[in-house]
């Protein structure tokens, strides 16, 4: 029985549900090893025979990691390595020193979200190189990965996030808007805010909630000093960090959820707020633009223009019945193609690294 390596952060997340899901269908036909710098309390399921290890430093990025990893791969040998996120690094240096056939690394954001440095651009530049195969979570990523890097387009494969069907249905509030997400510029919370102080012209009802924590220095302050100048105090609800349970049950009662991004590999909450039958208003720019169908599973809009979004978000109060049209093609469209089983069966049975 072939062994395979997988290293991920064990936590209630959606990225973790991925890599869990697919270290149980792997545990089918292989002997599997989670590697996580931090295990967290978490309610997903794991496969009996799954071994769980735990690196040495709260994050893999040390010699006693390296160290550490390089005793494991001596002893179980694995045939195919994959990382993602900050242990992509030892596991692509350390499996090229040890000749592991198969080493893989999960590309998950673009390079336009990042700050940028020189040091660590040129180091995963060369991190790349000793990598196998590269998976991106969406065709812009892969083109990111491909241009800034310098990558073979031969070496990139582009494999979808997916997420299980919750099965939630809850009865939609008109009145309720949803974000959930980092608290960062990048994600144009401003903007959003800006749109509803036009929208609350038409519906001085509306209430947007704000789900996630700050991701910034100094941002929550400045969304809080916004709302305020721009009389939004009794619209607009932080409601902070939360569990994947609380973001889903927001989403299935919201009249639609909001990703207003500038820019995105994939963004899962667009698919989570698919798996509960509500539909999205997001930006019209890389990942983003990849999941909504316009008019069909939702609306897009241009990137930073706060008037084009109050625009459809009036359109789409405006218009219940088309709202509910987009909602069953967004769960539709979940189903066919982001539906955490599915992708992750397609995945194992046809890629060339698992044989």
């Amino acid at each position: 029985m072939q062994t395979v390596f997988i290293a991920f952060t064990l936590k209630n997340s959606s990225v973790a549900e991925f890599f869990v899901s697919l270290a149980n269908k792997l545990s089918k036909t292989h002997r599997v090893f989670i590697f996580t710098y931090a295990t967290e309390a978490h309610d997903l399921t794991l496969d009996s025979s799954i071994k769980v290890l735990e690196w040495p430093s709260k994050r893999p990025t040390k010699l006693v990691d390296f160290r550490f990893l390089v005793k494991n791969m001596r002893e179980y040998k694995p045939k195919t390595l994959i990382a993602s996120f900050g242990a992509v690094n030892l596991f692509m240096l350390a499996g090229f020193l040890l000749r592991v056939k198969h080493r893989v690394a999960w590309y998950h954001t673009l390079t336009s979200q990042l700050e940028f440095k020189h040091l660590l651009f040129w180091r995963k530049k060369a991190i790349y190189k000793f990598a196998t195969r590269i998976i991106a979570n969406s065709a812009s990523a892969g083109l990111d990965v491909k241009k800034a890097f310098g990558i073979n387009k031969n070496k990139v494969e582009v494999i979808s996030n997916a997420v299980n069907n919750p099965c939630i249905t809850a009865e939609t509030n008109r009145c309720t808007l949803v974000y959930a997400g980092r608290l960062h510029s990048i994600k144009g919370v401003k903007v959003l805010l800006k749109a509803l102080e036009i929208v609350k012209e038409k519906y001085p009802d509306i209430i947007l909630e704000v789900i996630g924590g700050e991701d910034e220095p100094g941002m929550m302050s400045e969304l809080l000093q916004l709302s305020k100048k721009l009389k939004l105090e009794e619209n607009v609800r932080f409601a902070g960090s939360r569990q994947k349970d609380y973001v889903l049950q927001a989403f299935s009662t919201a009249y639609c959820s909001i990703v207003p991004s500038y820019f995105e590999a994939f963004g899962y909450v667009v698919i989570e707020s698919f798996s509960v039958h509500t539909p999205v208003i997001g930006s019209n720019t890389t990942g983003i633009a990849e999941i909504i169908q316009n008019e069909a599973s939702g609306l897009l809009f241009e990137p930073g223009n706060h008037r084009e979004l109050a625009s459809q978000i009036n359109r789409l109060l405006a218009q219940p019945q088309f709202r509910d049209e987009l909602s069953e093609k967004a769960y539709e469209q979940f189903l066919k193609k982001y539906e955490l089983n599915r992708v992750i069966g397609d995945f194992v049975g046809q890629s060339i690294i698992f044989k």
